[in-house]
């Protein structure tokens, strides 16, 4: 088991889980086939001007062709749970890489 912590994504012996409404999803390691991090940036309009926040996002893609999108809370955690991945099946490809069909 992994001692990272992220409000919606925890890790088991055998699943990454990821919290949709109030349940807690499991994604088994041996279905997820890719794995990457997604930076979004949102533009905000305040009283004193705008403000840009970046979202960040695990993004896991499974063996049945079904992409998820997990909101995380940092950069750094993101990155440490692609490293966990990364340990626990060496067959998962870890990151970004654009569609060449």
């Amino acid at each position: 088991m992994s001692n990272i912590n992220d409000r919606r994504i925890r890790f088991t012996g055998r699943s990454v889980e990821y919290k949709k409404g109030f349940k807690w999803l499991p994604v088994p390691y041996d279905e997820i086939i890719h794995a990457y991090m997604r930076i979004e940036e949102v533009n905000s309009k305040m009283c004193c001007g705008t403000a840009n926040f970046n979202m960040h996002f695990l993004m896991l893609k499974t063996r049945s062709g079904e992409l998820l999108k997990i909101p995380t809370t940092s950069r750094a955690i993101t990155e440490q749970m692609l490293e966990h991945l990364r340990g626990v099946n060496s067959n998962i490809e870890i990151g970004y890489k654009k569609n060449v069909d």
